[in-house]
């Protein structure tokens, strides 16, 4: 199960420290696989989520529009979004897609709504070329560097089978340093070929850790909503313990 609170908290996922400052919940995450994340819960939360997604020969064919209906679907769960903590959620969206070259196809300045946002995604067309992850990842980071409000949860979505084109750059290197930089990486294969062991082993590499709450596949059923949504939304607490009974009322004569 998904750990409580709100969204902060369940992207950190169990953190080691726990610090209260006043208002605000401060809180750090060790891994001996990723370096140390620090974000501050206050009473408001601000999410950013771009999309990487992949339209290179990896993509053809039904997979690039599968990616894309993923996108859209997101876009409109995340409508009704709300978090059990009681908190406010703010929340805008990036796309990017990748192949020899890199698109960004929207900005996070470019955001001026969810409907907005969806409009813009049904035109974007197949690249179709070799497959250089290393790129997309680069310039994500920038784009996060240059347009990412400071204090947000900045989430990546990385569409992804694992396979690179040979000449591909340090894939590794790309991510750790996005992440040395506070985004939080999701891997979503887009077919079975994900699934075979050196591609799922690179996925889960590429991916945050613990590796099993942030590597997902598009043919998994209800991925959208039963699965990577959840990532976003705090677990409901336990029901308090009962109050101390009141006091005897007054005897009538």
């Amino acid at each position: 199960m998904f750990s409580n609170i709100s969204i902060i908290a369940l992207l950190l996922l169990k953190p080691k420290i726990a610090v209260r400052v006043k208002d605000r919940m401060r809180f750090s995450m060790k891994s001996p696989h990723s370096p140390t994340y620090l974000f501050i819960l206050d009473k408001d939360c601000i999410l950013e989520i771009a999309f990487l997604l992949d339209s290179s020969e990896s993509a053809k064919d039904y997979n690039h529009e599968q990616q894309k209906r993923f996108v859209l679907e997101t876009a409109d769960r995340m409508k009704s979004l709300q978090l059990n903590s009681g908190r406010t959620l703010s929340w805008r969206m990036a796309l990017l897609q990748y192949s020899s070259t890199v698109f960004v196809e929207q900005t996070f300045h470019d955001w001026k709504g969810p409907e907005t946002f969806k409009s813009h995604i049904a035109p974007i067309t197949y690249i179709g070329h070799g497959t250089y992850t290393t790129y997309a990842i680069t310039n994500l980071t920038q784009l996060y560097m240059s347009e990412g409000t400071p204090g947000s949860v900045k989430v990546a979505v990385l569409f992804t089978d694992g396979v690179d084109h040979p000449r591909n750059p340090d894939i590794f290197a790309a991510t750790a340093d996005a992440k040395h930089q506070g985004i939080v990486f999701f891997t979503m294969g887009m077919t079975r070929v994900a699934e075979e062991v050196s591609n799922a082993a690179k996925l889960r590499l590429l991916a945050s850790v613990p590796a099993s709450r942030f590597v997902f596949n598009l043919q998994e059923k209800e991925t959208v909503e039963k699965n990577f949504i959840l990532c976003f939304q705090g677990k409901k607490g336990r029901t308090g313990d009962d109050g101390a009974p009141g006091l005897k009322g007054a005897k009538v004569k």
